[in-house]
């Protein structure tokens, strides 16, 4: 006779002895206590079966609290000596608000908390909603009616189309741009000189546009977006004011810096732009969604997707009490579709667009792994452990089409207490392979005042500004806390595909002692044809200090291999390959600070430099030679007489006269095989005679 089971952790307790039995007492440390969860579940049955019984009495949960509830329960009265597992059956399991863990869903050591997708099967949390009922409209367009979009109560900023991102409408057009004509300028009888931004802000909020790029009679002025490319970063700009007579725009909120330090701007979510295919509208007063179909696109038999949910899963421990979530792991789980609405002002991040939020959001977590999941077509950035994280781990998973970045370690402000510092991260064997879709400032790893972390065996390429960003303190002081951090191992190729480029692949910033960039392969770094000063493979940037980069493998990186400011002390860098930049190969640029000439002191060793366009060196001349290097290879592949600066043009003598590369030398270095790509030595090379060692790049990337 089949009983239905009403109680959910005698059931566990009782499948879990029953297995005991059986297996021994050497087998009690393994034993594994299960909850399923499951689309066509339900909350009132035990959740101990994997698929519902054949009377329909008894099966999985249907949701994940569900689940949760029950582990609290069992934790608090069964004190599991195994692992406890929640399994996802196949499916999408949709959300509008996150999945909340706490410090009391913690796990241990002994009894760690799992939750995974079942084996073989794809479970998918999702934060979007299906959009149906398309119907014809105007010409191409189609649309469809969204009463909670008219009431308020829905609001989004991407859409997917069988699971591709589609662009908003937006002029002048894809891949085109309007010029900033000029500043405005405030006539003291005008309507500007009465405005509060007329008073200071004035060049950070408006701009002169050329007759006709923006209009007053615009479809729904207030979701409007002007987008204005800026050096590492755009400003989404929501629209204030518009006087067409002097073609002057002024904006609810302003950039950080100038307007018209610009790389061109497009306005984006307006109707007007319909025109393209792909593009969409979203017209919130009548709300009524408007699509450009891609040509083959049958509206009746496609899925349309869009966002309503901003994150999907938080980790909420409590770190000033000392009260964190402990040993709980995601495994193989599918996290699509989140969205982040800018504020009313619009949005300007100075760097690296850290604001938006992330899917998958932990503060005070220890000893967590997030592992083989894999996280796409999301509004903002895939994971976060901002605050109070330690010792946690991001493994194997897969990251692409996310709006921002894809993982963020730590905070952009100095934690007070200890407790507080995110820290001892390992991110290792992931692919993030495309990102920075919506947020075009985004790097794809970012770690601010964070320290002993380490990324390694990744895979990273896409429209990222940078692969990879290590530190955040501009100058020497005060110390931040981003130290001893290691970035090793990673494939990074193909970065700044998108329109404003990359600044570079790996980037430090700060005072950093401990920390180290080694053995890594970083290839094929572009810039944007606006911004002609990016693209460089590794950068130390203002105030780095304490540093290693060593072993790394750089080329064809448009603005060369190495670059750091002159507002730099005490890093090593040897032991590189830096080949093949397209418009130079080394840099020294930047914050010189004022007043008398301050040495360098880089140690800059045993790297070997070729090329065969393009300066060696980018600056027409250094402010001060108070510097190290030497033991140093170069090589101009053409033939040309290497020379130092692109100004002043000194031969190695005249170098080595001003106490730089008494050891160095010009001389082929005898590569394998350089033309395709190929930088192992042959056995004689000069190289070894300047104590070059062998680098092997056989294990960068992921693992598995």
């Amino acid at each position: 006779m089949n009983r239905q089971i009403k109680s959910p952790i005698h059931a566990a307790v009782a499948v879990t002895a029953f297995a005991l039995c059986f297996l021994g007492e050497s087998s009690v440390r393994a034993a594994e206590t299960v909850f399923c969860v499951a689309p066509d579940g339900n909350d009132a049955w035990s959740g101990t079966l994997p698929k519902a019984n054949a009377e329909r009495t008894d099966g999985p949960f249907a949701t994940l609290e569900r689940a949760r509830d029950a582990v609290r329960q069992l934790r608090a009265k069964a004190n599991p000596k195994g692992p406890v597992t929640v399994r996802l059956r196949a499916g999408i399991y949709r959300r509008v608000q996150p999945f909340v863990l706490r410090p009391e869903d913690s796990g241990s050591q002994s009894s760690p908390m799992v939750y995974e997708s079942y084996p073989d099967e794809k479970a998918v949390i999702c934060g979007g909603k299906t959009i149906s009922g398309w119907r014809k409209a105007d010409g191409k367009l189609w649309k469809v009616e969204l009463p909670e979009v008219r009431s308020g109560k829905w609001r989004f900023r991407q859409m997917f189309v069988d699971g591709q991102r589609r662009d908003r409408a937006r002029l002048p057009g894809k891949n085109k741009m309007f010029a900033i004509a000029n500043l405005p300028k405030v006539d003291t009888n005008s309507w500007m000189a009465a405005a509060p931004e007329a008073k200071g802000k004035l060049p950070l909020q408006a701009f002169q546009f050329k007759p006709g790029d923006i209009r007053a009679d615009w479809t729904n002025m207030e979701d409007v977006e002007v987008v204005v490319l800026q050096i590492w970063m755009a400003a989404r700009l929501r629209i204030k004011h518009i006087d067409e007579k002097n073609h002057v725009v002024i904006f609810t909120g302003g950039s950080w810096r100038p307007l018209t330090w610009s790389n061109g701007y497009y306005v984006d979510n307006v109707k007007e732009g319909l025109a393209a295919p792909g593009a969409w509208y979203l017209d919130r007063k009548q709300g009524v969604l408007y699509y450009h179909p891609m040509p083959g696109e049958d509206m009746t038999k496609v899925q349309v997707t869009a966002p309503a949910a901003e994150q999907l899963v938080r980790l909420e421990g409590d770190m000033d009490a000392q009260k964190l979530i402990r040993n709980v792991t995601f495994r193989g789980i599918t996290f699509r579709h989140t969205i982040w609405t800018i504020p009313d002002t619009g949005y300007a991040q100075p760097q690296a667009e850290i604001a938006p939020p992330a899917a998958f959001h932990a503060d005070g977590a220890a000893g967590c792994r997030i592992e083989r999941c894999e996280f796409a077509n999301l509004g903002a950035w895939g994971m976060e452990l901002r605050r109070g994280c330690k010792d946690n781990q991001i493994l194997r998973n897969t990251v692409r089409d996310v709006g921002a970045g894809c993982v963020k370690i730590g905070e952009p402000k100095d934690c007070k207490k200890d407790i507080q510092e995110t820290s001892r991260t390992l991110i290792a064997d992931n692919r993030f392979l495309d990102g920075a879709k919506v947020y075009l400032g985004a790097p794809a790893v970012w770690i601010g005042q964070s320290s002993g972390n380490t990324v390694c065996h990744n895979e990273i390429s896409g429209p990222f500004m940078w692969a990879i960003s290590v530190g955040w303190r501009w100058s020497y002081f005060p110390l931040q806390r981003a130290r001893d951090n290691i970035v090793e191992f990673n494939h990074c190729h193909h970065v700044g595909t998108g329109v404003l480029g990359s600044h570079c692949a790996i980037y430090a910033l700060g005072t950093s002692p401990g920390t180290v960039i080694r053995n890594n392969y970083i290839h094929h770094v572009f810039h944007s044809e606006r911004w002609q000063g990016a693209g460089e493979g590794i950068i130390l940037d203002n105030g780095c200090c304490g540093i290693v980069v060593e072993n790394n493998i750089v080329h064809d990186a448009v603005a060369g291999g190495y670059g750091s400011n002159y507002n730099c002390y005490g890093n090593i860098v040897q032991n590189n390959i830096f080949a093949y930049g397209k418009m130079y190969q080394l840099t020294v640029y930047g914050d010189q600070p004022a007043g008398d000439e301050q040495p360098k002191g880089e140690v800059f060793a045993r790297n070997i430099v070729i090329w065969k366009e393009g300066p060696l060196i980018k600056e027409k001349d250094w402010p001060s030679y108070a510097t190290l290097w030497d033991y140093n290879l170069y090589y101009h592949e053409g033939g040309e007489p290497v020379t130092f600066f692109s100004g002043k043009k000194y031969t190695l003598a005249e170098w080595q006269a001003k106490g730089l590369g008494r050891h160095s030398i010009v001389a082929d270095p005898k590569f394998v095989d350089a033309k395709n790509r190929n930088f192992s030595l042959k056995p004689d090379s000069p190289a070894f005679k300047l104590g070059f060692k062998p680098i092997d790049i056989s294990t960068v990337g992921p693992r598995d």
